[in-house]
């Protein structure tokens, strides 16, 4: 059993034929919040995953596997309808340059790594292989408001907090986070 950590690619369909290593990972590493709300259970995140998040453009997983097991995944996609995300990045930093007209801001849409798989560097290496090679410039991410160990990782790799939102109406409220993508970030120096 080897014990590099072998990184995987998957659109939204090779996505989709998935189901059951995202969901061991998913239920996995959101027991609590999958115990004390249904937003969080595995069949509604199946459903947005199914719904929303793999038939989006340019939707992307990257996931890690340890001896042929899935131990964590990362996906997301760009969202064009991004005036509103702007507004808010303009209004909580204001030093950040923002365009004249919205342009698509990627949307870091789901994060996890097996309880006993945390700790290695493996969620950090899925997070910087996903957003790598984004060609937006900026990155949006929303986080549970009382997962301290999330919020502190993202803030360790370059998020900063700049609201909160409750994205559909019987989801809990939930942290924004953005940070500045990769490429944008080599361009601006």
């Amino acid at each position: 059993m080897s014990s590099e950590l072998v990184i995987r690619r998957y659109d939204g369909p090779g996505t989709l034929g998935l189901k059951e290593p995202i969901l061991r990972v998913y239920g996995a590493s959101h027991e609590q919040p999958i115990r004390n709300d249904p937003w969080f259970s595995e069949e509604k995140f199946w459903q947005r995953l199914v719904d929303l998040y793999a038939p989006g453009r340019d939707f992307e997983m990257v996931s890690g596997w340890l001896g042929g097991e899935m131990i964590g995944y990362a996906f997301g996609s760009p969202r064009d309808d991004s005036a509103a995300n702007w507004q808010q990045v303009k209004a909580a930093l204001p030093d950040f340059p923002t365009p004249d007209t919205p342009e698509p801001i990627y949307i870091f849409r789901e994060f996890a790594v097996h309880p006993h798989r945390q700790g290695q560097g493996h969620g950090r290496r899925l997070h910087d292989e996903l957003l790598a090679k984004r060609p937006e410039r900026l990155a949006h991410l929303l986080v549970r408001v009382d997962n301290a160990q999330a919020r502190g990782a993202y803030t360790s790799w370059g998020w900063q907090r700049i609201g909160s939102t409750q994205p559909f109406p019987d989801a809990p409220v939930l942290d924004v986070m953005v940070r500045a993508l990769p490429l944008y970030a080599e361009g601006s120096r």
